[in-house]
């Protein structure tokens, strides 16, 4: 989560969280927060401006958590994704990162505005091919980020997101990503439920009525 440390204190006072590591923003941009509660055990590996890794024990479970949040200046793109590709291929054992990549996968996860050229690296991609990362999908909204403009302006995009080596959702197969409301910044939040409650609910029958107003033969008699 990007923001100052003394704004993030207040947000962990305000949400009950006891735990929390921040490495403070650059003048009014930058900084990144990872907040945890004390049923977990976290403990911090590796950090700088863009990345927070971290270790996480709950009773005989332990993986990886890496909060990332991707550069949009394209000058510190190539240093961040590499950085963040060496944090994750040095982890022995299972991961999960999560965070605002600021990139997107392919055309179907922007609406509106220019496409980029197809010569433009991708590190997102590169960084789930030479890792075998799984992208872990999500619920609700389709975009998570928009230019809050409207009309012919619409700028609407899916730049947060979480993915996982194959090991750590072998262990959380039924880990769901959800995209929450966006209330006073241009990114929506994003949670993810390691463990969802399954609900069970009987299917409403529908039916759907037409016309057909195709032509048809008559039959003599």
């Amino acid at each position: 989560m990007q923001a100052s440390v003394d704004k993030m204190l207040k947000v962990k006072q305000k949400i009950g969280f006891s735990n929390m590591f921040a490495v403070d923003a650059c003048g009014k941009s930058g900084g990144i927060c990872v907040l945890w509660s004390i049923s977990v055990n976290v403990s911090v590996m590796e950090f700088n401006s863009q990345v927070i890794a971290s270790k996480v024990v709950k009773g005989y479970i332990v993986w990886h958590f890496v909060g990332f949040h991707g550069p949009s200046q394209h000058v510190k793109m190539q240093k961040a994704w590499e950085e963040l590709g060496a944090i994750l291929e040095a982890i022995d054992g299972l991961w999960m990162c999560l965070g605002d990549f600021n990139v997107i996968l392919n055309e179907e996860e922007k609406e509106g505005g220019r496409i980029g050229s197809s010569s433009t690296p991708n590190f997102l991609r590169e960084i789930r091919f030479d890792l075998r990362a799984i992208d872990l999908g999500f619920y609700d909204s389709r975009f998570t980020w928009t230019n809050k403009c409207w009309g012919r302006n619409s700028i609407r995009e899916r730049l947060d997101r979480g993915i996982s080596n194959v090991s750590w959702r072998v262990l959380f197969p039924k880990a769901v990503i959800y995209h929450l409301g966006a209330i006073k910044s241009y990114h929506c939040p994003i949670m993810t439920d390691t463990q969802p409650v399954e609900r069970f609910s009987y299917r409403p029958f529908r039916f759907e009525a037409r016309l057909d107003t195709r032509p048809r033969k008559l039959r003599g008699y």
